[in-house]
């Protein structure tokens, strides 16, 4: 092991080391930059004389500093990793942290959508398509990569209910409004059992990125100021569940809405 003092000249040639290491491995310029920082702020908070000086309890004793002070758990992590890169390039060995305890991840406050607010949105849209993914995405309480999944043969009109595919406990059966039937039922037109209910021009699955493209441009058409997200569609189907006086009724009044109010445009619109 090299026991050499540390100077400003081996630290930077050390550093150096890392990121050549990292770039090998395959890390973007940006991560290699953010590990580099946080590989400099424990050689800051620890000031070693010597590299090889340094103790798995040192790092921890740091992490732990970066708890106590607030920073957030993806800080937390970005550091947590840089220090294991940095551990195995003077070591050659695995960092153990299995005494550290991270911070639990705060999870964002979800933006919420009344019945009227989603029908608002709805009616903004371009194409009846988009139009009729947001209401069943809100009617049924899809995620977006569910929603981008569902092919014709998920579908049950009659039953009103839709199948979704997945594994374990995300593979489930749920119900959507019956004002969206017809709508549906045009959507489908002469598409074959294994077609994607709303294919992309290409014939496959919409991307999630292209929902939320849509959904941006039609929540800012509608006026609303709530920095709502396709998401927010599924956590206001999840929240009205919960609410004793906005439950099923809500939804369906919301949907009520689209059957009173407006008409559908041509069939060909909507594929």
């Amino acid at each position: 092991m090299n026991t050499d003092i540390v100077t400003i000249p081996s630290l930077m040639h050390f550093l150096n080391m890392m990121r050549n290491h990292m770039k090998l491995c395959g890390y973007s310029s940006e991560t290699v930059k953010a590990y580099l920082g946080q590989t400099q702020s424990f050689i800051r908070f620890k000031r070693p004389v010597n590299l090889q000086n340094i103790t798995e309890e040192d790092i921890q004793n740091h992490l732990n500093h970066l708890v106590e002070s607030g920073f957030s758990r993806s800080t937390i992590d970005q550091a947590a990793k840089a220090m294991e890169i940095f551990y195995y390039e003077l070591f050659g060995r695995q960092l153990n942290l299995s005494g550290f305890k991270r911070p639990r991840k705060e999870r964002p406050i979800p933006i919420l959508l009344t019945p009227n607010e989603v029908y608002q949105i709805a009616c903004h849209t371009k194409t009846i398509r988009d139009r009729l993914m947001i209401e069943l995405a809100y009617s049924a309480g899809l995620r977006v990569s569910e929603l981008v999944e569902v092919q014709v043969e998920h579908l049950n009109l009659e039953g009103l209910m839709l199948h979704v595919p997945g594994l374990d406990r995300k593979k489930r059966t749920t119900f959507f409004s019956k004002y969206l039937q017809d709508s549906l039922r045009r959507q489908i037109k002469a598409k074959n059992t294994s077609n994607y209910l709303f294919p992309s021009e290409r014939g496959g699955a919409l991307t999630t990125r292209a929902v939320a493209k849509f959904f941006k441009k039609s929540l800012v058409a509608s006026g609303l100021k709530k920095l709502a997200t396709p998401h927010s569609l599924r956590q206001s189907f999840v929240n009205s569940r919960f609410n004793k006086e906005a439950g099923p009724v809500a939804l369906q009044n919301a949907l009520d809405q689209r059957a009173t109010f407006s008409t559908s445009p041509d069939s060909k619109k909507a594929a």
